[in-house]
């Protein structure tokens, strides 16, 4: 997307950055986690991320968001956009959920592809999205995040929309927030076992709130073979509050600072231990 720029510098006062791993950010989706009863220390990962990666094949745990959010309140306006809210169809063109969050994804890859392929431990050979697991989604138009995607170049050419389909007898878990082995499966499955063998496989999604729609999607990437799956998501949906001190910190910090494109929450974990 050529204009990935122009659209994302019209809303960069929406973006708030995301925390690199340390105490008090887990490690996984980079939130806040509580901390222990008996020595005050945060734990590893949050209470969230424990729920949704147990009782899986494989999870994975390179989740990296490109901005936190939150639903409600002045400071929601990003949320309103991705998550198609807040009256989007009388925005100017530049302002539709199509629009910016193609932009947001151009313009964070190619800035951080390097740090994505780390992750991967080598470039991506397919990328994906998770299927909606609306009941009614047989009558919908195509996923709006395969149309994000096809305006992608650095992206589109490995792009392969339907690679992952909803298991109906099993998505009721996920919208419960909990994760499920069986909530998908992959397309060719059922006559090449581990059709995914060797695949380095970005995973990519709107919103990351509990995590059980991409921690079940990746699950079954790996369990049909996939060698790495990283997750990208444009927005982390985070709920301050005063019960989760780490988490209140996170978001205080995020909406201190400016928004940099520049910066994200892996490659500032490196330069964060080079400075250790």
């Amino acid at each position: 997307m050529d204009d990935a720029r122009a659209v994302t510098d019209h809303v960069i006062q929406l973006y708030r950055n995301v925390p690199a791993t340390r105490s008090g950010v887990c490690r996984i989706c980079h939130t806040g986690p509580k901390n222990k009863i008996d020595t005050g220390e945060p734990y590893d990962i949050c209470s969230s991320c424990k729920r949704t990666t147990d009782r899986l094949y494989r999870p994975t745990t390179n989740v990296v968001p490109i901005s936190l959010a939150v639903r409600e309140g002045d400071d929601n306006g990003l949320y309103r956009i991705v998550a198609y809210k807040g009256g989007v169809r009388a925005s100017p063109s530049w302002l539709k959920p199509q629009t910016v969050m193609a932009a947001t994804l151009a313009r964070f890859y190619q800035a951080h592809e390097a740090c994505l392929t780390g992750l991967a431990r080598g470039p991506f050979t397919l990328v994906t999205t998770i299927p909606s697991t609306r009941k009614n989604r047989r009558t919908e138009t195509p996923h709006i995040l395969t149309q994000v995607i096809d305006k992608i170049k650095a992206l589109k050419d490995l792009h392969q929309p339907n690679l992952l389909l909803a298991n109906d007898e099993h998505t009721p878990a996920l919208h419960d927030r909990d994760s499920h082995r069986r909530a998908f499966h992959v397309t060719g499955a059922h006559k090449e076992p581990r059709v995914l063998r060797g695949q380095r496989i970005l995973l990519i999604d709107d919103l990351f709130v509990s995590g059980a729609h991409v921690q079940s999607a990746a699950s079954a990437l790996f369990e049909q073979g996939a060698e790495e799956v990283v997750a990208l998501v444009i927005l982390r949906v985070i709920v301050p509050s005063g019960q989760y001190p780490n988490r209140m910190t996170i978001w205080q910090e995020a909406t201190a600072e400016p928004f940099d494109f520049d910066r994200c929450c892996i490659c500032d974990r490196r330069d964060h231990a080079n400075n250790m």
